[in-house]
């Protein structure tokens, strides 16, 4: 199985809070430095389950670019088709959490990502015809996700693309008939719709909003409300599965990650749905944006589990 990843590659700087935050006041905090960036996360997790995977992302020429590049190879990804932007950072992203584990607030600052251009995009058919899936997320530019969408399609690839943020969403309107597979969170979602999904009535018109755009499957993660898979046939909500939750930071990445991989295995949206709660599951257990626990028989332990209704599953 491949895929090819394409978009955001960043250094994460995360502090989560020891007690409740003091405003304007330096707070005691655990902070780790780690790689991060959807695509990134999105990559790495998948290569966790057995994917070969090609990530493509664009780096600064600043001392952290060979710290990303170092957190990758650590992890035994490939790097051959990182691109160097000369004289820009290497993306950043900055997060402040909870005692909880829940985010406040979060800063990031793309800007090599963001010179991934539309040329660069047309170059890499030969790659994208040589996956079984191509991903993409919102950290691009719009005119480079067009090119990128019309390349996988011509080569007759599946399509998967993350909303990334409320900011970024809105970038993937223009592809969202090419997508075999959407993940966004609900605020996400309701950009992308023009309207809010509050409650489940209306998710389910969110989900047919999306469907009705083109897209063939529909996957929206709800929070503490777990997540909502839909497709032409299938609309299914299913709960939280039950575990610990150290930190939420790169939980939708996992999610992602694991609704592409049943989805390369043919699965229809129940069970993409279930695989990537799975995945997200074991993501939250652990306070890194992409869990070292993440394997294939782990997952595949977990959603058996589930699919039974043991302790996999609320």
């Amino acid at each position: 199985m491949k895929a090819a990843v394409i978009g955001g590659a960043n250094v994460d700087i995360v502090g989560r809070s020891i007690q409740s935050l003091i405003m304007a006041d330096s707070n005691p905090a655990y902070v780790r430095l780690s790689a991060g960036g959807v695509a990134r996360n999105i990559a790495e997790n998948l290569f966790r389950l057995g994917v070969e995977v090609s990530l493509v992302s664009a780096l600064g020429d600043d001392r952290f670019a060979g710290i990303l590049r170092g957190f990758l190879e650590d992890a035994g990804m490939d790097t051959g088709h990182l691109l160097t932007r000369e004289g820009l950072n290497t993306g950043l992203y900055v997060a402040v959490m909870k005692p909880s584990g829940e985010l406040l607030v979060s800063l990031n600052d793309m800007e090599a990502v963001m010179a991934i251009s539309p040329a660069d995009a047309a170059k890499l058919e030969p790659l994208l015809a040589a996956q079984d899936m191509t991903v993409f997320d919102a950290n691009l530019r719009a005119d480079t996700i067009l090119v990128l969408a019309r390349t996988a399609r011509k080569a007759g690839k599946l399509i998967a693309a993350d909303a990334v943020s409320t900011a970024k969403a809105e970038r993937l309107r223009p592809v969202l008939g090419q997508l075999d597979l959407l993940k966004a969170n609900r605020a996400e979602a309701a950009v992308l719709t023009g309207f809010p999904l509050d409650n489940e009535k209306a998710v389910r018109e969110g989900c047919a909003f999306l469907l009705g755009a083109g897209v063939k499957e529909v996957h929206i993660t709800l929070g503490r409300d777990g997540a909502c898979s839909a497709s032409a046939s299938d609309l299914v909500f299913r709960p939280p599965l039950q575990g610990l939750k150290i930190n939420v930071n790169g939980g939708g990445d996992a999610f992602a990650a694991g609704v592409i991989y049943s989805r390369c295995r043919g699965g229809g949206a129940e069970e993409n749905g279930l695989f990537g709660a799975v995945c997200s599951a074991i993501a939250l257990e652990t306070p890194e944006a992409v869990s070292r626990s993440l394997t294939r028989d782990a997952a595949e332990a977990r959603a058996a589990q589930a699919r039974a209704g043991g302790t996999g599953k609320v």
